[in-house]
């Protein structure tokens, strides 16, 4: 049996299936490294900082089914990582066909009330991973474009500015599915699979009013068919007194992100305020700011249907949230199960 300390670890990708992954091995002793493309860890749970604050611009909040990832959200929750949010909502007439179909990011309702407990990230999304984060390393703004088998024990990685990092024992990746295929179907057919993921892209517009947008709802679910979420991001439950500039992140449907994937940044924050003010019938206030950004990959439509997919003797481990499904719970779980699967490779 190895030493722990003199086992080394790469994780590719610093989201929950990452992170999750990247605390579990660390906290048997192995070594860990960490490499994620952005300047900013917790992928889809994103957040952008403006002069007047955060806009939550990925996953909106958390739900928790499986009892660990409850015990989590719990743990999060001390750690002031994590708060309730209970926002009024409106839902329009596609939510609950789009909940049935699991396209939508809110699972079940009672009228305008969740069933489920939501959780945002305190103070915003992108801190719900701060009880993952351990003293393990962090490359920051390295993409892994190439895995290099050394032999059948021992792995390379290299980045997209030519750098060389390794050798590792193991490997996890937890990019979007379409970028671990592309990196893993080298190595072996048996990633292949992975090829009849289907993610959904979707566009995200962050709009700040100079004025209180004057709607009696927090958060609309499908108000219209191009846009499948909008919400105010400051949390606050007095309506009279609302904060200014006041701030909201829209998210374009999938079928509507797919039909103009690539349309030019003005157009889309045009039409998706214009379909806002449709749909609300009221009156826009003025803009004090708006930003628009394109997820690529944001959203499982059709999961690998497994928790996570190994090769290379169990040494090159596939995960993410597209393994399970749509939810983050499903990437802690799929985090958490690949990193059990890594532990039972190396230790037997």
């Amino acid at each position: 049996m190895p030493k722990m300390s003199k086992v080394n670890i790469a994780v590719i990708g610093a989201g929950m299936a990452g992170l999750k992954a990247a605390s579990t091995l660390h906290s048997i002793g192995m070594n860990v490294t960490v490499f994620e493309k952005s300047r900013g860890l917790g992928g889809r749970l994103a957040s952008r900082r403006t002069e007047f604050g955060h806009f939550n611009h990925g996953a909106q909040y958390v739900t928790a089914r499986d009892p660990g990832f409850d015990a989590f959200l719990q743990e999060a929750t001390e750690f002031n990582a994590a708060r309730n949010w209970t926002p009024n909502l409106h839902r329009g007439t596609r939510a609950d066909a789009t909940a049935d179909a699991g396209l939508s990011p809110i699972a079940r309702h009672v009228g305008n009330l969740a069933v489920e407990q939501w959780y945002q990230g305190a103070p915003q999304m992108n801190k719900l991973i701060r009880p993952l984060v351990l003293p393990f390393t962090i490359q920051k703004q390295h993409r892994i474009t190439r895995i290099e088998p050394l032999n059948q024990r021992s792995f390379m990685l290299h980045d997209d500015l030519d750098g060389a990092f390794g050798p590792f024992d193991g490997v996890i990746v937890t990019a979007p599915a379409p970028q671990t295929v592309q990196l893993l179907q080298p190595l072996s057919s048996r990633y292949t699979p992975i090829s009849d993921v289907v993610m959904a892209p979707c566009w995200s517009v962050m709009v700040a009013f100079e004025k209180p947008f004057p709607t009696g709802f927090d958060a609309m679910l499908y108000p219209s068919p191009e846009i499948s979420w909008a919400a105010r991001t400051a949390q606050n439950n007095d309506i009279f007194h609302r904060r200014t500039p006041d701030p909201w992140v829209l998210h374009a449907s999938p079928e509507w992100s797919r039909a103009h994937l690539e349309e030019d940044k003005d157009r889309v924050i045009e039409k998706l305020l214009a379909a806002l003010r449709n749909a609300s019938g009221i009156k826009l206030p003025e803009l004090h700011s708006v930003q628009a950004h394109r997820w690529r990959h944001a959203r499982t439509e059709v999961p690998l249907g497994k928790s996570h997919l190994n090769g290379m003797n169990g040494r090159v481990i596939a995960a993410g949230d597209w393994c399970l499904g749509a939810r983050v719970e499903a990437a802690w779980r799929s985090g958490q199960t690949a990193a059990h699967a890594m532990i039972e490779t190396l230790l037997g």
